[in-house]
């Protein structure tokens, strides 16, 4: 045999023995892997032995609740269960854990078997009138041990001078300690009129009812089910000057274009500012004030509007929970507490259910080569993006415009668009009955609030299957993807794409 040949053989030998090695690896990954799912299979079994006694147990109480603080709980709950209460704070593979403090009774209802186990706190009988703590007799001095700090010197028997200044964080901390401490001032006949524009539903009327009979309200349906256009019949009802303060310039045109449709012979009454115009306003006294979106304003913020001289109120949020815990500071401003469950409305057909879909994708550049797979289908989008570079290279990249906060004229941008790019000026309050689908390439973290401001676009929508679309990429998904429970909680389902 030449020597050529000896080499060919020994590179073939060396070649086999190559797929030999090969082979075995395989093997061993393959033996590793049946291993694993026999191992896996055989802890299925494990489980899958019910003990039927308890099964009926769990049945009648498939839930645990954990004390997290006082006056504040988690319920934990297994994921297959048709199961929400107060807001969603994470997820598992197989439980939802909840969390729920003293607010949730007046913003929803709780089932009388839960409310047994959380024992809230029992309300005091105190209320605050016109400077003053109304304690009656027998309770003045539990009043003053508990908000010496608030207070300035006793009033007769039953009643406290509040400190000038003090009377809004007074609220504040009551409302924290489980009292309504607000003093129903219904709304008198004289400071009415007739109006017949526009017709309330039901829960409108319900709510129409209960602002005139306490003269202040937090109204806290979900986004689309016309806040606003409650906010017009009650300008329009209401006689005087009247404001009406938004979170952004967006909102304001908005409100100033319902208040020139709907009421066009009232606008003289009525101003519209953003809550940074504090000191525009400062002076005014008003029949009637409306804070609109109040839910996450900064503490500060919300303690110098409470100073407004006003005599009714009214305050509109989509969700009244806020991620400091502040819930109380919403309530103190607006007043006493309207809600009604996003389901009630779904099955009213008064809002949309969207459909939601969150794609997984490996970084920014598959972000924007997914989006362009997605405006193949031609459909009125509002594409959100937090970040302005990004969202001006989405604007030239599929020529269409991109609104931010120097655009000027944002809402005939964004109606007369089949599609355009906003940033977060869209994130409120925006009411588009023909938006079709939401796409968010950009956002704000981990923010839960964003989250269910941005998919309440599609609350507003008249089409029937709104779809609302997340590009992620992994890393944002593995650190972001609480901001997704702000749907979850609400008992919508998410379809993940990878």
């Amino acid at each position: 045999m030449s020597e050529f040949d000896t080499a060919d053989v020994r590179q073939k030998v060396m070649e086999a023995l190559a797929k030999l090695e090969e082979l075995k690896h395989s093997i061993e990954v393959l033996q590793a892997q049946i291993r694993s799912d026999f191992e896996h299979k055989m802890e299925l079994f494990r489980f899958s032995q019910v003990r039927k006694e308890f099964l009926e147990q769990f049945f009648e109480e498939p839930y645990v609740i954990i004390p997290k603080r006082a006056n504040e709980w988690y319920v934990i709950a297994p994921k297959w269960l048709n199961f929400q209460i107060g807001w969603l704070e994470r997820s598992t593979k197989s439980y939802n854990i909840f969390v729920v403090n003293r607010y949730v009774k007046w913003f929803s209802e709780i089932p009388p078997s839960l409310e047994e186990k959380f024992k809230f706190a029992k309300p005091l009988p105190f209320k605050v009138y016109d400077g003053m703590l109304l304690t009656g007799k027998e309770l003045q001095e539990e009043a003053l041990r508990r908000y010496k700090h608030f207070i300035t010197r006793r009033e007769g028997e039953d009643r406290l001078r509040i400190k000038r200044g003090y009377e809004f964080k007074l609220i504040a901390q009551m409302i924290e300690d489980g009292t309504l401490p607000f003093m129903p001032i219904p709304v008198k006949e004289e400071d009415l009129r007739p109006y017949e524009g526009i017709k309330l539903r039901s829960y409108q009327e319900y709510a129409w009812n209960e602002f005139l009979n306490k003269g202040a309200i937090g109204v806290f349906w979900a986004f689309g089910s016309g806040k606003s256009l409650f906010g017009i019949y009650a300008l329009a009802r209401v006689k005087g000057r009247k404001l009406v303060v938004v979170p952004t310039l967006t909102l304001k045109e908005q409100w100033l274009e319902r208040i020139n449709k709907y009421i066009p012979q009232y606008r003289r009454e009525i101003e519209v500012v953003t809550y940074h115009a504090y000191d525009k306003v400062k002076n005014n006294e008003y029949s009637l004030t409306i804070y609109d979106e109040c839910a996450h304003l900064p503490a500060n913020t919300f303690v110098r509007f409470a100073t407004l001289k006003t005599k009714y109120r009214m305050g509109f949020s989509g969700s009244p929970y806020r991620e400091d815990g502040r819930e109380n500071y919403i309530i103190a401003l607006t007043g006493f507490p309207v809600g009604m469950s996003w389901e009630e409305l779904i099955r009213l057909q008064v809002v949309r259910e969207p459909t939601f879909r969150v794609y997984i994708l490996s970084d920014n550049r598959e972000k924007i080569r997914k989006l362009g797979e997605l405006l193949q289908i031609p459909v009125k989008t509002l594409i959100f993006c937090d970040w302005l570079d990004l969202g001006e290279k989405i604007a030239k990249t599929f020529n269409i415009p991109f609104v931010y906060g120097e655009t000027r004229d944002r809402l005939d941008v964004i109606r007369e668009s089949q599609t355009c790019v906003v940033s977060r000026v869209g994130d409120e309050g925006i009411s588009l009955p023909d938006i079709e689908r939401v796409i968010e390439v950009a956002y704000l973290y981990g923010s839960r609030m964003q989250e269910s401001q941005r998919f309440g676009r599609l609350m507003h929508s008249a089409r029937e299957e709104p779809e609302h679309i997340i590009l992620m990429t992994e890393e944002e998904f593995e650190k972001y993807q609480k901001r997704l429970y702000a749907i979850t909680e609400r008992g919508f389902r998410i379809e993940f794409v990878r």
